[in-house]
């Protein structure tokens, strides 16, 4: 696959099999600039949604430049980095784009981080200001203490909601215990998007190669790496997913597309999917909490849904719900899965729910989006075809290409980023000597040029879509006085496709399970806990003493089958 040489504005991709030619002309090169297009063409049309509270472009717009105006007073340098840790709510699209018209750089920050964990992203980003949610407080305030962020603005669940903001917050105090954590001097949301707006044309202008984003990322080695985002590979993504979804959705108009979105922003599937639904000028309707079944049911209820990407365990979750199986379905077009394999039984169990089949699709927060099955013509155990505008190449262990049979899969494309932040040394390794990023992934094409995932080179776990290192949870296990030594591996789950299981060599035999579970609960993010924790006397090494994770492996598959 090969993409066009053109400025970003218009991107001409082309399918060397010759079945499909896509010309596109965003009409854009930054990412303020296309909703500042979309906005014009359709001031009225809904943005976003979220419990029942409606934006529309026009409101974006305003909202969004009372947010920069307001961080500009703070005298923030241009390309300064601003947090946004919140869940998926209607502040965060509008933090986000109010950030990238200030001249600052985003970066979409996991809400379900410890403290610890926030820390290391704060200092390593450089983190100025920070968008956090209520409930992070605690959090929150200890990694502005270590990285020296000096701004923050407090959001509440139930802020931009209009007249339900009272009660949401209420309801809120009483369940979350918001109250019970403050951020000293942070600003009160309210305060900021009632900033008048100043023009902002002063502004030095935003060049296509900026940084529109930054997400982190495990990449291919386990410690959480920032991945600047630019704005032309964003909108160079954003075509790539026209070209790809045509035929999914060739009956559905730009303003009558309806996005359900449950998947995080801070996630590249989430975020994705927002950009690409506010280019084709349709509305997102944002999920704060997509394990609130019912919240989602009822939120679901009340649009004509289009599009809902997702993860095996949202969908089979889903799928268990007597009250989803209710809801109309007919104008559903695309359910996408990606993140973690989807379970033949999930998908044919979700096709007879809601008449709609997932699409398996494969793509990498360094990357964008890679593959995608094509309607009614999916591959079941592909991940699809390579999107238009990208070119990949299965390498062996020497770096050559593969011709037939597995390989690393290793991309090439506009899309993909130029380079872990501040990271020399790895970014070295990350890329090929001819430029392809090296995902880690093995992966084989099969006779009519579909891409199969093999296996992972790295041995991360991928539970409920979330990478999980091995390494990062060791390190947490050995720092606790009781450990002498551990190691993480993989466990099949029904529910989320694998789990961490640890085996520990402990000091005392008075050092329980439950003592070392509460200690990983108070250091790493719930997805990333062990499920079990196994002890044993003495861990397989080799003769040069590494740990050998295959023969823990092949344990776990037997002590404890799925």
């Amino acid at each position: 696959m090969n993409g066009s040489n053109n400025d970003c504005a218009r991107l001409k991709l082309v399918n060397v099999t010759g079945n499909a030619s896509v010309n596109l002309d965003l009409e854009a090169t930054t990412v303020d600039e296309l909703l500042h297009q979309r906005a014009s063409l359709n001031p009225q049309s809904t943005a976003l949604s979220a419990w029942g509270q409606d934006i529309s472009y026009a409101r974006l717009q305003a909202l969004s430049a009372s947010v920069a105006t307001w961080l500009i007073n703070q005298r923030l340098q241009p390309g300064a980095r601003v947090a946004v840790a919140l869940p998926n709510m209607l502040a965060h699209p509008i933090a986000c784009l109010g950030a990238i018209r200030a001249g600052l750089i985003p970066v979409c920050v996991n809400s379900l981080y410890t403290a610890q964990e926030l820390a290391q992203v704060f200092k390593d980003a450089e983190i100025k200001a920070v968008f956090f949610f209520g409930p992070m407080a605690a959090s929150v305030r200890h990694a502005m203490a270590e990285a020296g962020t000096g701004i923050a603005v407090h959001i509440a669940p139930g802020d931009q909601l209009g007249w339900r903001r009272p009660l949401v917050n209420w309801v809120a105090r009483r369940r979350l215990a918001v109250q019970s954590d403050k951020v000293d001097g942070a600003v009160p949301w309210r305060k900021v998007v009632a900033t008048r707006p100043a023009s902002l044309g002063q502004r030095r202008p935003t060049a296509a190669d900026q940084a529109a984003f930054m997400i982190y990322s495990g990449g291919t080695t386990g410690h959480p790496k920032g991945v600047p985002i630019t704005h032309d590979a964003l909108l160079f993504n954003v075509a790539q997913q026209y070209a790809a979804l045509r035929t999914h959705l060739e009956h559905t108009a730009g303003s009558d597309y309806t996005l359900m979105l449950a998947v995080p922003l801070y996630h590249i599937l989430g975020l994705g999917n927002l950009l690409f639904t506010l280019a084709k000028g349709g509305k997102a309707v944002l999920v704060m909490n997509p394990r609130d079944t019912k919240a989602l049911v009822k939120e679901w209820a009340r649009h004509r849904i289009s599009s809902f990407p997702g993860v095996n365990t949202l969908y089979n979750s889903l799928g268990d719900s007597a009250a989803f199986r209710t809801l109309d379905f007919s104008t559903l077009k695309l359910c996408l899965g990606a993140g973690m394999p989807v379970s033949e039984t999930t998908a044919k169990r979700w096709r007879q729910v809601t008449g709609c089949p997932i699409t398996e699709a494969y793509g990498m927060t360094e990357t964008g989006l890679i593959a995608c099955n094509p309607a009614g013509t999916s591959h079941p155990g592909s991940v699809g075809l390579p999107v238009a505008g990208i070119e990949i190449s299965l390498r062996d262990d020497a770096d050559q290409a593969v011709a037939f049979g597995e390989g690393e899969i290793c991309v090439r494309s506009r899309a993909v980023m130029t380079g872990y932040w501040r990271r020399p040394e790895e970014n070295a390794s990350a890329f090929t000597h001819d430029g392809f990023f090296r995902t880690g992934d093995i992966g084989v094409f099969d006779p009519d040029g579909y891409l199969r995932l093999i296996d992972r080179k790295k041995e991360m776990i991928i539970c409920s879509g979330f990478k999980v290192f091995p390494s990062e949870i060791e390190r947490v296990l050995n720092a606790h006085p009781g450990v002498i030594e551990s190691a993480v591996v993989p466990a099949a789950d029904d529910k989320t496709g694998e789990v961490p299981i640890a085996y520990v060599v402990r000091r005392h035999s008075t050092l329980d399970e439950a003592h070392v579970l509460a200690h990983c609960q108070e250091h790493l993010a719930s997805y990333k806990r062990p499920r079990r924790i196994v002890f044993r006397d003495e861990l397989p090494k080799s003769n040069v003493g590494k740990i050998l994770r295959k023969e823990l492996i092949a344990a776990a598959r037997t002590e404890h089958p799925s």
